[in-house]
């Protein structure tokens, strides 16, 4: 697979008997790789995969810091492909990105990789077309110091992954749908019953109050989650040996908390640049990061490092040793139902999305939220728990002892779940609370001990990272937002499809300041690059590639500008990348190879989606269509009656929506209405109206309707949904229209599967009805 050749000089002869070190030989490294499907079986259930080489992971390529690499990429899938070289230093050509850098290897093709190796450390390499990452295209890359020895008895390398047996296009357009179906299988779920059960109903309106989605960890739910392929993995080793793991996040959407059973986790190199060592009982590793870390077998035994999933739905075990297994503790579970947000008139009232986080426009481009860490215009953690506790310390219901101790005895005391790698264990879980976070237990805030966030600010470069003072300073403000029912990803309230690239100069020093106006976090990695990122340690900031931003915090990095191009800048959970939030970093005075600045508008093609859902009930039928992308939405509506009225009425509604954020979109559209009587064939009356208007959220999470029509009226109608638990929700709308007067209507939906749910209804004019709701 790998070919290491030589450069056999007589000045090279001469050094090498001067100096005896070989590793000062300069070494061209070959590797072929094929990119094929696969047959895999990680759940019981066989599915297609794409591997490298027939394996899942791809091939650990290894290297030597000074070499030449030389990759040969084939293409065998039926699609084009790419791959992505994370966090290496290449010529721009070499990066790897389709439209960006190069056009993508067509089927059958084979594209000839080729660049310096300029660093050490551990990195990764993924494709960067569509979604083939969560199918399996991923594997770790080994770069080895020039001289010298890592530190550590053995060195072993871990990939970490998510993987799904479904389609991840058919995952990302339920997603677009507004579908809460994951949280209710990862267990989750929020609800009006499981916040009285939390004790949490007051933050549970809050949140309502300030129009702000259910805050969650991750977007989807997984079937397993896999180190090196295996949802256990093995490590020998023998007691008393010290053991360098290089864990590579290479999951599509999950970060993972890390523990050792057998004591902490020595930090000794974050995303392939030394750091100073660190000590930590956990760490949380953000998708996209690598860590070296240093673990010692105690004993006799295997232990565990354990990879948690963040939301906690399930994990992934390396067990490193021999022997009687000694398992890590459990992670708490997050308790979602913590409201971020101040309740304040002006809050309340906003017209923005970012107005009612207490982070308006005005505010942002006025610069108060640019401080590294500031939680913008949200509660601090002292005021989310009402002032009496710090961050680290324990709650809701977590024990006073400290936090090592606590996790032994969670250890010896755990019963382990049916299948703890599972993410999927409340699909069929019909208890009234059973898939609600409410009922997971322990629960604690996220960011206390017992769920740290990033290590960032204990993390101290071994060198001076600081940048000449004397060099001209560009500052680049981005907010990082989105809409969770639209699954709609932007930056500065723009999805890639709609912006401009950020414009930088060779010789600058670039400083993004990055606002996150989402109650997600994003991994932003920058290609092609290192930053520094602000955090505290003045000369010794630790130098990344990929750096969680927090929600409703900012986090400031900054970079040499040095490697011209066109880089590509995003958020790297891959469905958040494939939804808008990204942009190209240009160097001004580059220009693009003519082959990639032909299709370049490829780039930015925004494809559109459909789906729908139809009421079939006893006394009339209801639903609507759509098709959407970032922007646009086309929208049929239809509600047909027939009890309690002579014949049927048709109401059928066809609207253009323009959508401008996650509060605000102008409509356009017919509107059209069918009397018919009981005799056949017979109408007794028809209209259609053209009709203009807005739709807008208004506190609580009400949605409001109101339009003008060309008969000279008017339509307002409200409407809103709760979920009284997680399978069950209520809702109900009132519209007034001065041709029809007023319509009422009130309904039950009772969750059964993804597609289907039970639903009874009744409506001002056509009485009570039940039947199925369909979802597609």
């Amino acid at each position: 697979m790998a070919k290491r050749s030589y450069f056999n000089l007589r000045h090279v002869a001469l050094l090498l008997v001067v100096f005896g070190s070989s590793p000062l030989v300069a070494a061209t490294v070959e590797y072929n790789l094929t990119i094929a499907e696969k047959e895999v079986n990680f759940t019981g259930k066989v599915r297609h995969a794409i591997a490298v080489n027939g394996s899942i992971p791809a091939p650990t390529l290894t290297f030597h810091e000074g070499d030449l690499a030389r990759i040969h990429v084939t293409n065998a899938l039926d699609v084009p492909s790419s791959i992505h070289w994370h966090g290496l230093l290449l010529p721009n050509r070499m990066d790897g990105v389709p439209f960006v850098t190069f056009p993508p290897i067509q089927p059958g093709a084979t594209f000839d990789y080729e660049f310096p190796i300029r660093q050490k450390g551990t990195y990764w390499y993924h494709s960067h077309t569509k979604l083939q990452e969560q199918k399996g295209l991923y594997g770790a890359i080994r770069i080895l110091p020039r001289q010298g020895k890592v530190k550590g008895d053995l060195d072993r390398t871990v990939v970490l992954s998510d993987w799904m047996d479904g389609s991840p296009h058919e995952a990302l357009r339920w997603l677009k749908r507004g579908s809460e179906w994951p949280a209710l299988e990862r267990g989750t779920s929020q609800s009006v019953f499981g916040a009285i059960r939390a004790g949490k109903l007051g933050d549970y309106w809050k949140r309502e109050l300030l129009r702000m989605p259910p805050m969650d960890l991750s977007d989807l739910a997984y079937d397993r989650f896999l180190a090196n392929g295996e949802a256990e993995h093995q490590i020998p080793a023998k007691p008393g040996e010290l053991v360098r793991v290089r864990i590579v996040d290479g999951s599509a959407s999950t970060f993972f908390h890390l523990q050792f059973a057998g004591g902490p986790l020595k930090i000794v190199s974050a995303d392939g640049q030394d750091v100073q060592p660190l000590e930590k009982p956990r760490l949380l590793i953000g998708v996209a990061e690598t860590y070296d870390v240093l673990v010692g077998v105690p004993g006799q035994g295997a232990y565990e490092l354990r990879a948690t999933a963040h939301d906690s739905s399930a994990w992934a075990s390396i067990w490193i040793g021999d022997g009687v297994k000694h398992p890590a503790p459990d992670v708490p579970h997050a308790n979602l139902y913590n409201a971020m947000g101040k309740l304040t008139f002006e809050n309340i009232f906003a017209l923005t999305p970012g107005g009612t986080m207490g982070m308006p426009d005005r505010e942002v481009k006025a610069g108060k939220f640019d401080k590294p860490g500031l939680m913008g215009g949200m509660m601090t953690m002292q005021e989310m728990m009402g002032g009496g506790m710090k961050p680290g310390m324990k709650m809701d219901g977590m024990d006073d002892m400290p936090m090592d101790e606590g996790m032994k005895g969670m250890a010896m005391n755990q019963a382990a779940p049916a299948d703890p790698h599972n993410g999927k264990k409340h699909t069929w879980d019909f208890l009234p609370l059973g898939p609600d976070v409410s009922s997971r237990k322990p629960l604690t805030m996220d960011g206390m001990a017992e769920r740290p966030g990033p290590p960032y600010e204990e993390l101290r470069s071994t060198k001076n990272t600081s940048l000449a003072p004397n060099r001209p300073v560009r500052e680049v403000r981005l907010t990082l937002e989105g809409d969770m029912e639209r699954y709609v990803w932007s930056l500065n309230n723009k999805t890639l499809y709609a912006s401009d690239s950020i414009k930088i100069r060779k010789g600058e020093t670039v400083r993004f300041i990055m606002i996150n106006r989402s109650m997600m976090h994003h991994p932003m990695h920058l290609h092609g690059h290192f930053f520094r990122v602000i955090n505290g340690q003045g000369n010794y900031s630790p130098l990344k590639h990929t750096v969680d931003v927090a929600p409703m915090k900012t986090t400031v990095i900054e970079f040499a500008a040095e490697e011209v191009g066109d880089w590509f800048f995003h958020c790297h959970l891959l469905y958040h990348l494939d939804s808008g939030m990204a942009r190209v970093v240009h160097y001004e005075g580059f220009e693009p190879y003519p082959d990639t600045e032909a299709i370049r508008g490829n780039l930015y093609r925004d494809p559109f989606y459909f789906w729908g859902v139809a009421d079939v009930m006893s006394n009339m039928t209801q639903g609507h269509l759509e098709l959407s992308n970032a922007q646009n939405i086309f929208r049929l509506e239809w509600e047909d009656g027939w009890q309690n009225v002579p014949g049927a009425e048709l109401e059928t509604t066809f609207l253009y929506e323009r959508y401008f954020n996650r509060f605000f979109r102008l409509i356009a559209g017919v509107d059209a209405f069918d009397s018919i009587s009981g005799r056949p064939a017979e109408f007794e009356s028809e209209s259609i109206r053209g009709v203009f208007g807005f739709m807008y959220k208004l506190p609580l999470n009400i949605d409001l309707t109101v339009w003008g029509d060309t008969g000279g009226g008017a339509r307002v109608q409200i409407s809103k949904d709760i979920p009284l638990t997680p399978r069950l929700s209520i809702g109900g709308e009132v519209r007034y229209d001065t041709h029809e007067k007023w319509e009422e209507r009130v309904h039950l939906d009772y969750i059964l599967t993804r597609e289907i749910s039970l639903i009874g209804q009744w409506h001002s004019e056509y009485g009570w009805g039940g039947g199925l709701r369909v979802r597609f």
